[in-house]
């Protein structure tokens, strides 16, 4: 990968990490850095995606088990944070 491209890359990382839940940013190390630092980045999104799915699967009807949009938007934002640390 290019210089450029590395920067234009962190640039994203540090856009999408602005739009992650209040409770992680601890004005110090924040965990997300930590976990891209030691290489676990992707195993821990991976996780997290499928936590947030899997407590949406539901059974029956689904007027009966709606979907948490909330759910839904965590999982949109690991998949994004992925494609910024680990994508093409």
């Amino acid at each position: 990968m290019s210089e450029k491209e590395e920067a234009l890359q962190n640039i994203g990382w540090v856009e999408l990490k602005k739009q992650g839940s209040e409770h992680y940013k601890t004005g110090g190390v924040e965990p997300i850095d930590l976990y891209r630092s030691m290489g676990i980045l992707r195993g821990f999104a991976i996780a997290s995606i499928i936590k947030y799915a899997a407590r949406n699967a539901g059974t029956g009807r689904p007027e009966d088990n709606p979907v948490s949009v909330k759910d839904m938007t965590k999982i949109k934002h690991y998949a994004d944070l992925l494609i910024a640390a680990c994508g093409e």
